[in-house]
C-alpha cells in the first residue's frame, strides 16, 4: 500500500514539468576512472522528493539558429541495410486479420507480420579515441572486432549504443581539448556493417565530440553503410524521431534520446534529444502514442543513469514505466559502463544498462557484458522468450568482445542478483540466462 502511495505520488511529480534549473554538466561523464556518484537507490523506494540525477538542459528546446536546411529525415520504412537480408515479405501482401485482441502488434485492421522476430541489443560502442598526443584505433583495418560473437549478435534485428562521431575525414587532433573524446572516419565504421548491425542510437553525452561536424556527418555516414541512425540530431525543431525499420515483415519504430551532453552544441548547429529523466515521458509519449497503430514494436533507447552504479535510480524506473505503460514495449539503457539488473514490467521489458561491448576500459567490471536476445511471436506485443549471453571484453589495445569464459559465472550472477532487486526472477540455464514468465499479456485488462 504504501509503495502504490509513493508511486502514485512520483507520478504526479513526474507529470508536472519544472522549469529547468540550470545549464547540464560541463564534465565529461564517461570517465572511466570516476567514482560512482552516490550511492545505489534502494530498489522498489521510490521517494518523490528525491532530485533527479541527470544534468539539467539548459532550455527544454536547445537553442540553435533558424533551420537553414531541411530535417534530417528518418531511414525509410520500408529500407532493408545493404548488409542484411532483406524482409521476408511487406505488410501489405499478408491478408488482414481482424480478430486481434488489443495486446497484439499494430492496429486491429493491419495484418500480422508471418513468422517470429528475433532481437538483439548490445551496450555501449566506440571505435577509436583520442589520446594526449595522438589517436588511438580500437578498429584494424579490415578486421570484424565482433567476428568472435558473430553468433551472439545473428539476429533480424541488430542494435547498440554508438559513442562514437563519425565523420568522412577524420581530424588528426581533437576539436576539444578536455576530457574523454572519441571519434572515428567512414572507414572505420565499416565495421558496424560487417557485424550486422542494423540500428544505432547515436544521441549520447559523446554526440558532440566531433563539434558540428560530427553532429552532421555520423547519421550520414550511418545511412551509407546502411544502418539507421536514432536519436540524430536535427534542425527540426523537435528532435524526437520514431525511425522505422522493416525486417522479417515486423514493422518497428525505433526512438532515442540522452540525458547527458558533454558539450553543448554550437550556435547552428543541429540539436539532439536531449531532455531530463523526469522529462523523459512528456517528450517522448506523443511520438509514441501516434506510432503505435502502425508499428507493431516500438523500441526506446535511452543513455541516462550513473555511471559505475549497481541500479537504476528511482526516476529511471518510474519512467521507463510510464514509457512502457505508455506504448513502448522496451526500453534500452545505456552509459553506466556496467551491467544494471533487466525488469519486466507489464507486456515489455527494460534493460537499465548493458554496458560497454567495444571499448577501452580500465577495470574489470567494465570488461563484462552481454547480449540481450528477445523473440517475438506474431500476434503478440510480449516477448516469446528472453535471453542474456554473457560476453568479456578482450584485452588492450582493442578489448573486442568475446564469449565469457571464466568470467561468465560472475557475469550471469550479477545480472541476476540485479534483476532479481528489480523483482525480475531470470533463470540460469546452461551459459545464458532465459525469462519466459510474460503472464501480464495473457491477464485480462485491469
Amino acid at each position: 500500500m504504501r509503495r502504490g502511495l509513493l508511486l502514485a505520488c512520483l507520478a504526479l511529480l513526474l507529470a508536472c514539468d519544472p522549469a529547468p534549473a540550470g545549464p547540464p554538466a560541463s564534465e565529461d561523464t564517461s570517465n572511466p576512472a570516476a567514482p560512482s556518484v552516490g550511492s545505489p537507490v534502494p530498489p522498489d523506494t521510490f521517494n518523490p522528493a528525491a532530485p533527479a540525477l541527470s544534468p539539467v538542459p539548459a532550455t527544454s528546446s536547445p537553442a540553435r539558429a533558424a533551420p537553414a536546411a531541411p530535417a534530417l529525415s528518418p531511414v525509410p520504412a520500408t529500407s532493408s541495410p545493404a548488409h542484411a537480408a532483406p524482409a521476408t515479405s511487406a505488410l501489405s501482401s499478408v491478408p488482414a486479420d481482424s480478430s486481434r485482441s488489443p495486446d497484439t502488434p499494430g492496429a486491429p485492421g493491419r495484418a500480422l507480420p508471418p513468422g517470429p522476430l528475433e532481437l538483439a541489443f548490445v551496450g555501449d560502442l566506440i571505435l577509436g579515441k583520442y589520446v594526449l598526443h595522438g589517436y588511438a584505433s580500437l578498429v584494424d583495418g579490415d578486421a570484424d572486432p565482433f567476428a568472435r560473437v558473430r553468433e551472439l549478435l545473428a539476429a533480424d534485428l541488430l542494435v547498440g549504443n554508438l559513442e562514437t562521431p563519425l565523420v568522412r575525414t577524420r581530424p588528426a587532433r581533437s576539436p576539444i581539448h578536455i576530457g574523454y573524446r572519441f571519434g572515428a572516419d567512414q572507414t572505420q565504421a565499416g565495421a558496424l556493417a560487417r557485424a550486422g548491425f542494423d540500428a544505432l542510437s547515436v544521441a549520447n553525452n559523446h554526440a558532440t565530440d566531433l563539434l558540428g561536424d560530427g553532429l552532421r556527418q555520423t547519421p550520414e555516414v550511418l545511412r551509407d553503410l546502411g544502418i539507421a541512425p536514432v536519436g540524430a540530431a536535427t534542425d527540426d525543431p523537435d528532435p524526437v524521431a520514431i525511425v522505422t525499420v522493416e525486417r522479417a515483415g515486423w514493422r518497428i519504430g525505433l526512438v532515442a534520446a540522452t540525458t547527458y551532453v558533454n558539450n553543448s552544441p554550437g550556435a547552428g548547429d543541429p540539436a539532439l534529444p536531449l531532455y531530463r529523466t523526469r522529462d523523459l515521458p512528456r517528450r517522448l509519449l506523443p511520438r509514441l502514442v501516434a506510432a503505435r497503430d502502425d508499428h507493431d514494436l516500438l523500441i526506446v533507447l535511452l543513455h541516462w543513469g550513473q555511471e559505475f552504479t549497481d541500479d537504476p535510480d528511482d526516476f529511471q524506473r518510474v519512467t521507463a514505466r510510464r514509457l512502457l505503460d505508455g506504448g513502448a514495449d522496451l526500453v534500452i539503457g545505456h552509459h553506466p559502463h556496467v551491467l544494471q539488473g533487466i525488469e519486466r514490467h507489464g507486456h515489455g521489458l527494460v534493460a537499465y544498462s548493458l554496458g560497454n561491448f567495444l571499448f577501452a576500459n580500465t577495470d574489470e567490471r567494465s570488461r563484462h557484458s552481454g547480449v540481450l536476445r528477445l523473440r517475438y511471436e506474431p500476434g503478440r506485443r510480449c516477448p516469446a522468450r528472453a535471453s542474456f549471453h554473457p560476453v568479456w571484453l578482450g584485452p588492450a589495445p582493442t578489448y573486442t568482445p568475446e564469449p565469457a569464459g571464466a568470467p561468465a559465472p560472475a557475469i550471469l550472477a550479477q545480472v541476476q542478483k540485479a534483476s532479481r532487486r528489480l523483482r525480475t526472477p531470470w533463470q540460469k540455464h546452461a551459459a545464458e540466462l532465459v525469462l519466459t514468465d510474460f503472464s501480464a499479456c495473457d491477464a485480462p485488462p485491469a
